[in-house]
């Protein structure tokens, strides 16, 4: 997502805007490429500066690090962005910052919940829902 730079004042302008996650370059499996990624982006220019609050909300997939449920959640994340503008600079790619952001904030690791057991090792079963058979063995 670019944006001009003459449109935005130093008293600031808002967009809202929901993207595709392909607009944006945004293809990790982490997101749910079947839903817009909702973008609500504040910029203001004091000077040679864009200052940017970003808001992205977006639907998170991720597995279980101890059982591998699949989890998946609206999940809606702030950033603040800053942009330096050089001489004759028209656009400012807000896109690719944002999706640079996301990379970054995002937790590979989470569990379904707090309390998990996970998968046992020796017979992998879901201890959540089922019982060890290697406790049986011994």
């Amino acid at each position: 997502m670019k944006l001009k730079v003459r449109d935005i004042q130093a008293s600031g302008v808002t967009f809202r805007e929901n993207v595709s996650p392909a607009d944006i370059d945004l293809l990790e499996e982490f997101v749910n490429q079947e839903m817009p990624v909702g973008l609500l982006i504040h910029a203001e220019r004091p000077g040679d500066v864009v200052l940017i609050k970003a808001e992205v909300t977006f639907g998170l997939e991720n597995h279980c690090g101890r059982c591998l449920e699949r989890l998946s959640s609206k999940v809606t994340w702030t950033f603040d962005l800053d942009f330096d503008i050089a001489p004759g600079v028209e656009y400012i790619d807000v896109g690719e910052r944002i999706r640079e952001e996301m990379l970054v904030a995002h937790v590979p690791w989470a569990l379904c919940r707090e309390d998990c057991q996970g998968i046992c090792p020796g017979c992998g079963a879901e201890l959540n829902t089922e019982a060890c058979e290697c406790k049986n063995k011994e």
